[in-house]
C-alpha cells in the first residue's frame, strides 16, 4: 500500500461514485446518456400496466353500455304504461294501450278506448284512429278509411318507437312473437344467465305467465294488439308481458347478456319490472327493480 506524505490531506470519496446508477436520463434524441439503446425494465412494466388498465376499463365500459341500454328501455316502457294509467285517471275513461309492427319498427301507443271501432276478434274493441293513423299508415290496411266514423278521430300518443339509428335502442330491443324473433329470449339467456322461471314470483303467483304466448308484442305489421287500462282503478284488462334483450349487429341477441322483463297482471295496477345484468358483466341473476 502506498503511504501518503505526512502533510498530505486525504480527499473523501463521494458516496455517489460507490452506489450503482439507478436512473439514466435520456438525451433530446431519445437515446440514453450512457450510450446504450432500448427501454429499461421499469419503463416496460409501466407501459404494460397502462395497457392492462385501459383493457379493463374498456371492458367495463362496454358492459355498462349494454346493461344501460336494457335499463333505459325498461324505464322507457314503464313510463309509457304509467302515462297511459295517468291519462285514464285524468279522463275518467278507459285507455287502450296498443302495440303493432315487427321488432325493427315496433310501436307502443295509447289513447281513449271509448273512441274505438268494434272489431271481430274477442270482446274488446280495436283501438283504431284516423288522425295521424298511428303515425305510419293504417295498421290494418285491409280496412278502408270510409268505415271509420268521424267521432272516433283522436290524438294518439306513441310513447315507444324502435329505431335502429338510436344509439340506445340499437343495443337493446323488444322480443316479439314474430317468426324468427321469438327465440331471442332463449339465445340471450345463454348457458350462464339464471332462468327467470326459477325465481319468485315466477314460482308462485306468476308461475304460468311466461308459459303463454306473447299476445301483446306479436311482431306483425298488419295487426295490432292491446290491453285496456281502467279509467277508475288503473287496472289492466288482461295479463301481458314485454321482454327486452341485449342485441348486437343485425339485431341478434347476445348470449349471457343483460335482459329485462315487464309484466302487467290482469285486474292489477302494478307495473312489475325485472332485470338481469347478465353473467358477462354481472352475476347473471334476476332481481325486481
Amino acid at each position: 500500500m502506498k503511504r501518503l506524505p505526512i502533510n498530505a490531506k486525504q480527499i473523501p470519496t463521494p458516496m455517489s461514485s460507490l452506489a450503482p446508477t439507478v436512473f439514466c436520463p435520456r438525451r433530446a434524441d431519445g437515446r440514453r446518456s450512457d450510450g446504450r439503446t432500448g427501454f429499461s425494465l421499469l419503463e416496460l412494466l409501466t407501459v404494460l400496466a397502462i395497457v392492462a388498465i385501459l383493457a379493463v376499463a374498456s371492458s367495463l365500459l362496454m358492459g355498462n353500455r349494454q346493461s344501460g341500454a336494457v335499463r333505459a328501455t325498461l324505464d322507457e316502457l314503464e313510463g309509457v304504461i304509467s302515462n297511459a294509467q295517468q291519462a285514464a285517471m285524468a279522463m275518467g275513461r278507459d285507455v287502450a294501450l296498443v302495440s303493432w309492427g315487427p321488432w325493427e319498427g315496433l310501436r307502443i301507443a295509447y289513447g281513449d278506448a271509448t273512441l274505438a271501432l268494434d272489431g271481430d276478434s274477442g270482446d274488446e274493441p280495436y283501438f283504431i284512429t284516423i288522425g295521424e293513423k298511428l303515425l305510419k299508415g293504417d295498421p290494418l290496411p285491409f280496412i278502408s278509411e270510409t268505415v271509420f266514423p268521424k267521432e272516433i278521430q283522436q290524438t294518439v300518443v306513441v310513447g315507444y318507437h324502435y329505431s335502429a339509428s338510436d344509439g340506445v335502442q340499437r343495443k337493446a330491443c323488444l322480443v316479439t312473437a314474430g317468426v324468427g324473433d321469438n327465440d331471442k329470449w332463449e339465445k340471450a339467456k345463454g348457458d350462464k344467465n339464471q332462468d327467470i322461471g326459477s325465481v319468485v314470483p315466477f314460482t308462485t303467483e306468476m308461475k304460468d305467465v311466461l308459459a303463454s304466448e306473447n299476445e301483446f308484442c306479436k311482431g306483425e305489421s298488419n295487426s295490432i294488439s292491446q290491453v285496456l287500462v281502467s279509467g277508475y282503478t288503473k287496472r289492466f284488462s288482461r295479463t301481458v308481458f314485454i321482454k327486452v334483450v341485449t342485441t348486437g349487429n343485425g339485431g341478434q341477441a347476445l348470449p349471457n347478456g343483460p335482459m329485462g322483463l315487464i309484466v302487467l297482471m290482469q285486474n292489477g295496477a302494478s307495473i312489475f319490472k325485472f332485470y338481469n345484468p347478465g353473467s358477462e358483466g354481472g352475476d347473471g341473476k334476476w332481481r325486481r327493480i
